[in-house]
C-alpha cells in the first residue's frame, strides 16, 4: 500500500527470488524424493507383472501336467482292465482244462475199475463154475444127512 494505491502483488526483485527459490526447491524435491519414489513404483510394477506372468505360466504348466496325468491315469486304467480280463480268461481256460483233465482221469479210473471188476468177476465165475458140482454134491449130501 504505497502511495494510496492498493496493489495485490508488487513485482520486484523478491518475486524473482521467490520464483528461483521455488524452482530450486522443486528440482531438489524431484531429485531427492519424487524420482526415487517413481523408480521404486516402476520397479514394483515391473516385479508384479513378472510375478503375474510367472504365475500364469505356472498355471499353464500345472494344467498341462494335470491333463497329462489324467491321460496316463485313463491309459493305466484301460491297461489294468485289459490285464484283468486277460487274467480272468486265462484263469477260466486253465480251470476248464483242469476240470476236463480231472474228468478224463476220473473216467479212465472208472473204466479201469469196471474192467478190473469184470475180469475179477469173470475169473471168480470161472473158478466157481469148476467148483459148482462139488458144492452141489456137498449141499445135497448135507440135506440128505450124509
Amino acid at each position: 500500500m504505497r502511495g494510496g494505491c492498493s496493489e495485490v502483488i508488487s513485482i520486484d526483485v523478491t518475486l524473482f527470488f521467490q520464483v528461483v527459490n521455488f524452482l530450486i526447491t522443486l528440482f531438489i524435491l524431484n531429485a531427492l524424493i519424487i524420482r526415487p519414489i517413481r523408480d521404486v513404483l516402476a520397479r514394483r510394477r515391473a516385479h508384479n507383472e513378472a510375478l503375474a506372468g510367472d504365475a500364469g505360466s505356472m498355471k499353464d504348466i500345472a494344467a498341462r501336467k494335470l491333463e497329462s496325468y489324467e491321460a496316463r491315469l485313463v491309459h493305466a486304467r484301460a491297461q489294468m482292465a485289459s490285464s484283468r480280463d486277460a487274467a480272468r480268461k486265462a484263469g477260466e481256460q486253465d480251470a476248464r482244462q483242469h476240470l476236463e483233465s480231472a474228468g478224463a482221469e476220473a473216467r479212465a479210473i472208472r473204466q479201469e475199475a469196471a474192467e478190473r471188476m469184470r475180469t475179477e468177476s469173470a475169473a471168480a465165475r470161472k473158478a466157481l463154475e469148476g467148483k459148482v458140482a462139488a458144492y452141489a454134491e456137498s449141499a445135497i449130501g448135507k440135506m440128505l444127512g450124509a
